[in-house]
């Protein structure tokens, strides 16, 4: 696991390490210019939980990047039980709580937070800024989905791009909102395309995002 020392959350390394899905298309983009920051970040395990997914993501960029070398074996944990984990109060102060557990820098847990926020909706706006600084910064991308859960029911107007970015994300859950949700496009028509062809790919995404891209096509 990560010992923390993580780049800058803007820059590509800081993003590879996340597992966030921009960096992967900045990869895309530009295979042989990124190829050595892919190698750099496969070497270390930079996941801050064995329950983050990192094997299909750094596969995937190893192999589109034509990074040499071997990746080290990534080993996925199980998802954590949260049923029982039950955050309370009022908006306010969940989003006090929030604030305090950014200014904390605490990665683990502050999705709670973000879940009991959500039901208020737009009674809850003064979170939206918290909430994007965790989707941007957090390493710990198993809680990530979240924190766009809490965003989509709080101020759902702007995540289409979000969205998009999903579809490139470490994280099978945020693959499968971006398959559903990411705007129509030609970008996005032809990564459901890849994603549905992929055999690196989970079977649940591969099948949701051939779904899809019928469903537009067809449309």
């Amino acid at each position: 696991m990560s010992d923390g020392r993580y780049a800058p959350a803007g820059s590509l390394i800081g993003m590879v390490q996340r597992g966030r899905g921009l960096g992967a298309r900045m990869v895309a983009e530009d295979p042989r210019g990124t190829a050595e920051v892919v190698e750099a970040c496969a070497r270390w395990d930079w996941r801050w939980d064995d329950a983050d997914q990192r094997a299909v993501y750094l596969a995937r960029l190893a192999r589109d990047a034509g990074a040499g070398g071997e990746l080290p074996e990534v080993v996925e944990g199980r998802r954590h039980d949260e049923a029982g984990v039950v955050v309370e109060g009022d908006v306010g102060a969940l989003v006090e709580r929030l604030e305090r557990e950014w200014v904390e820098k605490r990665w683990c847990g502050p999705v709670r937070t973000a879940r009991a926020l959500a039901p208020y909706g737009a009674e809850a706006r003064g979170a939206v800024s918290l909430l994007r600084r965790f989707w941007l910064w957090t390493p710990h991308s198993h809680e990530r989905v979240g924190y766009l859960e809490a965003l989509a029911a709080i101020e759902p107007a702007g995540l289409g791009g979000t969205y998009v970015e999903c579809l490139w994300d470490c994280e099978e859950e945020a693959r499968l909102l971006g398959v559903e949700r990411a705007p129509d496009g030609a970008e996005v028509r032809g990564r459901l395309a890849y994603l549905g062809d992929d055999e690196l790919e989970e079977p649940a995404v591969r099948a949701a995002a051939r779904e899809r891209l019928a469903a537009l096509t067809q449309g």
